[in-house]
């Protein structure tokens, strides 16, 4: 998301936890008091962070939080419970521990939380030590009130000691993403993808008003529309370009066009999509506000237009994976949309091969995605080969539990998937072939409008 970090904080720092400062004592003796941090603890905090990115340690990727990524880091301290925790006796700042909403939920409406332990360099290497304040980052996010019933964690597989404690106090393996983490000395490792149930209880849904409320304070109509504006939005240098579906409709993938208010239009075909629960959460994008600032200003957005009608047929969103904690990698993600006219055409498993086309040519390496378990068409797309093999070419990673509310369906579970772009043709090489297929002889020059 893109958005000022200190929006986020209008709503989700809104409940505090009671009963503070806990004492927590560490290996060596040393005894925490554990508190919420204080406004001028943050620069401490980021530094922590750096130097543990630094050295290799305390389970933070080497790029984890830079460049494409840093705007991760300031939704975690902007919508995050922030806690310090202070050595008794010198009063330092030694540790820093984080509740913040999930970074993996689709859903404003959110039950998952992640969490976070950021550690002085005396115990970045020391696993006892996280595990300890994890446990207090457990306590703190039952304690909140904010509707969590799970947690979630990403653990670096150059962390086992770490990996061991955290499995023996709960938390559950529910995927492992492969060379997802840049660690500096090390290169690039899995990350453990780890889940712990907070409530058995069942997580009921707010109201529609207070849906609304949470966004008037995280997206405040008149700031959100002016970045909006005043941003300039991803776009493929490559486009517009001709393609002919296999089904005979012919269309032009061009990017959108925010100067014609296209925007409105492609929400309004995700909202369709959510409001049938057709692989999409009622509240992952409620409002044009939270689509434009929380989608929009991040993700390539390509219409296909129908040729002669200038209807659209669908559309792609492409960025960065949110699963990844690395830009080295260079994984994306995408979300494909049939109109209801144009299904039932195979358009949508033709539509899934030619998102891939554009990432492999926007520079992506693979897609680690995820879909909804209540998905069925995008399950069946998933199990298709994609290439001359015959073979399955996506592979499941992991599952994200509760993760979206599906009208007619409830909390639903995102099931995680990884496609390796390499043998992948671009998008103008495939285009060049559907206009081949289309005129039945060899075309010239690609049609490039």
């Amino acid at each position: 998301m893109a958005a000022p970090s200190s929006w986020y904080g209008n709503y989700y720092r809104a409940r505090r936890v009671p009963s503070l400062p806990r004492r927590c004592v560490v290996p060596d003796g040393i005894e925490l008091s554990v508190d919420y941090a204080r406004v001028d603890d943050q620069s401490t905090c980021r530094a922590f962070i750096r130097d543990s990115a630094e050295q290799g340690r305390g389970n933070v990727g080497e790029d984890e939080y830079e460049g494409t990524f840093a705007s991760r880091l300031e939704f975690v301290l902007g919508a995050g419970q922030i806690f310090a925790a202070r050595d008794v006796r010198s009063q330092q700042v030694k540790a820093f521990v984080v509740v913040s909403p999930s970074l993996y939920a689709r859903a404003v409406d959110c039950c998952l939380t992640s969490l976070y332990v950021f550690l002085e360099r005396q115990f970045q290497a020391d696993a006892v030590v996280y595990q300890h304040l994890m446990r207090l980052a457990v306590e703190f996010s039952q304690a909140l009130c904010l509707g969590y019933t799970n947690a979630l964690i990403q653990v670096s597989s150059s962390e086992p000691e770490l990996l061991r404690l955290l499995r023996q106090d709960g938390f559950l393996r529910v995927g492992t993403i492969e060379r997802c983490v840049k660690v500096a000395g090390m290169g690039l490792r899995d990350s453990v993808l780890l889940a712990r149930c907070l409530t058995t209880a069942s997580r009921p849904r707010r109201s529609a008003t207070e849906i609304n409320e949470l966004l008037d304070k995280i997206f405040p109509e008149n700031e959100s529309l002016e970045l909006y504006r005043t941003s300039v939005l991803p776009t493929a240098d490559f486009l517009p370009t001709e393609y002919t579906f296999s089904c005979g409709v012919k269309v032009v993938c061009r990017n959108m066009r925010r100067e014609d208010n296209e925007d409105s239009a492609v929400y309004e075909i995700w909202k369709a999509a959510a409001e049938k629960g057709q692989g999409y959460g009622v509240d992952e994008a409620p409002t044009l506000t939270f689509f434009r600032m929380a989608v929009l200003l991040d993700h390539y957005c390509v219409v296909f237009e129908e040729v002669g009608t200038g209807k659209i047929v669908g559309l792609t969103l492409i960025a960065a994976s949110h699963y990844t904690r690395t830009s080295e990698t260079r994984s994306g993600d995408s979300n494909l949309f049939v109109v209801d006219e144009f299904r039932d055409r195979k358009i949508g498993s033709e539509g899934s091969v030619i998102e891939l086309a554009l990432m492999k040519q926007l520079g992506f390496a693979r897609s680690v995605n995820d879909a909804l378990a209540s998905n069925l068409q995008m399950a069946a797309i998933y199990q298709q080969p994609l290439d001359d093999s015959g073979e399955r070419s996506w592979r499941p990673v992991g599952v994200v539990p509760h993760g979206c509310f599906v009208k007619g369906y409830g909390w639903d579970d995102q099931l995680i998937m990884m496609y390796n772009l390499g043998n992948c043709l671009e998008f103008t090489q495939l285009a060049e072939r559907s206009l081949k297929r289309e005129s039945g002889h060899e075309p010239g020059v690609l049609s490039k409008l």
